[in-house]
């Protein structure tokens, strides 16, 4: 599975995916997305981290569960207080989780708008080719000048469309009421941090690291409302006020 980041509406397998949002794909749609131009790689090593940390976390829970349920010497009542001893170490260790993800998503967040300023050097060959296309919108019709630029979008290096944009209202100037057909792409022209920002704030809008753990809390069956006893639940509680208690007292003590 891979993350994307929609440059622009696309219908895939008769879904459509909405530009500015992103989407967990298989590698394949992934692929097909980046290939058409609609999409761009929304992947990040260390967010991904933390998402495959909970996940082996909620799989490791789920085998520990099941062992205890086919252990017949214990007792019903310890096999579920043995439960719950599990599944509150599983929800601190996911919002530990979810914390640190948070705090790596807001580092990056904060390294790409320093950075987004930071555009990339023009060179001849740009320059040439924002000529050419004001060239051609004084020549021709500004609706085949943008359909020409959009079609050469996917394989336009990162300098060239830096001075498209530069220079974009140069070309929607000379495209007058066609101006419009430009802007539609305008977005596809923001490269680098500037894009990476867009995408790690939408992240944080759109993705979650926990859909392991929000599976299993609504579908296991260790989490389904009445699994636990309510004396089990009552003497877990009791245990764990106990013990708060006394690490304080513990701690006063030390003072």
């Amino acid at each position: 599975m891979s993350n994307v980041y929609m440059l622009r509406d696309y219908t895939f397998d008769g879904m459509k995916r909405s530009a500015g949002k992103v989407y967990h794909v298989d590698q394949a749609k992934a692929d097909e997305l980046i290939s058409a131009g609609a999409a761009v790689k929304a992947d990040f090593p260390t967010l991904d981290n933390y998402e495959l940390q909970i996940k082996r976390a909620v799989d490791s829970y789920q085998e520990h569960a099941d062992r205890i349920d086919k252990n017949t010497i214990m007792s019903a009542h310890e096999r579920q207080y043995k439960i719950a001893e599990a599944r509150a170490k599983l929800d601190e260790t996911v919002e530990k989780l979810k914390a640190a993800y948070q705090t790596e998503l807001k580092a990056l967040s904060i390294v790409a708008a320093r950075s987004a300023f930071r555009t990339e050097a023009t060179t001849p060959e740009a320059q040439a080719f924002v000529d050419g296309v004001l060239i051609q919108l004084r020549t021709n019709d500004p609706a085949d000048v943008a359909e020409l630029i959009k079609t050469q979008l996917p394989v336009m290096d990162g300098p060239t469309k830096t001075e498209l944009l530069r220079r974009f209202d140069d070309v929607k100037a000379l495209a007058g009421n066609r101006a419009g057909d430009f802007d539609e792409f305008s977005k596809d022209l923001v490269t680098g941090d500037a894009l990476q920002y867009k995408i790690l704030k939408q992240i944080g809008q759109d993705g979650s690291p926990d859909l392991a753990y929000d599976h299993l809390t609504k579908n296991h069956r260790t989490y389904k409302p009445g699994y636990l006893a309510q004396e089990v639940s009552a003497q877990y509680r009791s245990d764990r006020e106990y013990e708060a208690a006394m690490a304080e007292l513990r701690g006063g003590e030390q003072d």
